[in-house]
């Protein structure tokens, strides 16, 4: 039964990063996408910051997902879904 749950919270890891991994690709898509829209030619000065700041917001996102990467880690190691499976 060990080796069981072992290999599920070896699952639940591996869902997790994915989802953050893909989750970074999408938002380092967009920052760079606002990256590219800056360096238009006679861009307004109050739209290339615009763009800039967008761009890094979404590069800034990653710091929240990675601490709730982090805080799945715990929940997936305390066997919170686990127990919550008993239900």
């Amino acid at each position: 039964m060990p080796a069981n749950i072992e290999t599920r919270r070896k699952r639940y890891r591996r869902q997790a990063v994915l989802g953050v991994a893909l989750f970074g690709l999408l938002q380092l898509a967009c920052a760079a996408c606002f990256g590219a829209l800056c360096f238009i030619p006679d861009l307004p000065g109050w739209l290339f910051w615009l763009f800039a700041i967008l761009g890094a917001f979404c590069a800034g996102l990653m710091i929240p997902a990675l601490v709730v990467l982090k805080q799945r880690f715990k929940e997936i190691e305390g066997g919170e879904l686990d127990a919550a499976a008993e239900y």
